[in-house]
């Protein structure tokens, strides 16, 4: 067995946690997401990143910001991803890539909608294009170009259903469905992926989110259909997902995940009672 120093990040206190030896073996192309349920070491839960050789990368509390699935499906994601090739030139993503753009696509693809990004790079479209496919997983369908704003303009008539975005920027959004300053579910995952020194191991971080998102949402989706018109409140769908996934969410993460059952599963949301000041549409 060895011993892990674990530090709770709400409170400060910590404990020695025990695991396997043998656990350490998954985490050699990234980490082990050790859940730290209330009474190991205080009342709070929340989750530890760990890497191969026993330290202990991060702590997060279990709510809208970086939340690893159970340590198994991390290790089964980790075992079936498909090996990093040449196809992807993760430096290059991370220079020509802005953080603010990159939290617009993933925004875009969780909505559905088709993106265009405006740059005269266009030697950089397969690499983007690769790096969107790998992290989605085949997960959420996306529809992406890459093309001169000169291009752009000249057909824009063309276009009138996509967002685009050149650099940071918003050009075009007809049915304003992005606002920056309610991306934080987006900002989270984002800007852990670029800050992680270790490429394979933000990876795996980003790969596990986007798989949550998608199965979390889907979850939602079919359970809203089931029920149609039966009262709901946010609990009772806080509550399917910890039922489900065992997995405690917050309204904010539960926002993130209603604006996908709506524009990505195209499912219609009733009036739910706790998140109607969160959500505009509700």
């Amino acid at each position: 067995m060895a011993k892990l120093e674990i530090h709770c990040p709400i409170c400060g206190k910590w404990e020695y946690i025990e695991i396997l030896n043998d656990a350490t073996k998954n985490a050699q192309k990234g980490l082990l997401a050790v859940n730290i349920e209330p009474g190991m070491i205080c009342e709070h839960s929340f989750i530890a990143y760990v890497d191969k050789n026993l330290i202990v990368r991060d702590c997060f509390i279990a709510d809208f910001k970086i939340e690893a699935p159970e340590m198994e499906i991390s290790q089964s994601r980790d075992e079936e991803a498909p090996p990093i090739t040449e196809s992807i030139n993760f430096d290059l993503i991370r220079l020509n890539i802005p953080e603010k753009l990159m939290i617009f696509i993933f925004k875009a693809i969780f909505l559905g909608k088709k993106i265009i990004i405006l740059s005269e790079d266009k030697f950089l479209y397969n690499h983007i294009i690769n790096f969107f496919r790998f992290t989605i997983q085949g997960l959420f369908d996306f529809d992406l170009l890459m093309m001169s704003e000169g291009d752009y303009k000249k057909d824009k008539s063309d276009y009138i259903d996509y967002l685009v975005f050149n650099k940071g920027y918003i050009i075009h959004d007809k049915n304003n469905l992005i606002d920056y300053k309610k991306l934080s579910v987006e900002k989270s995952i984002t800007q852990k992926f670029l800050a992680e020194y270790e490429l394979a191991t933000g990876l795996i971080i980003l790969r596990n989110e986007i798989q949550k998102a998608y199965e979390f949402s889907k979850e939602l989706a079919e359970f809203i259909s089931e029920v149609q018109k039966e009262v709901l409140t946010s609990k009772i769908l806080m509550d399917r997902i910890n039922e489900k996934h065992n997995e405690r969410i917050q309204k904010v993460y539960l926002t993130f995940l209603l604006d996908i059952v709506k524009n990505y599963f195209k499912v219609e949301i009733p009036k739910i009672h706790g998140v109607t000041n969160f959500l505009g549409y509700l």
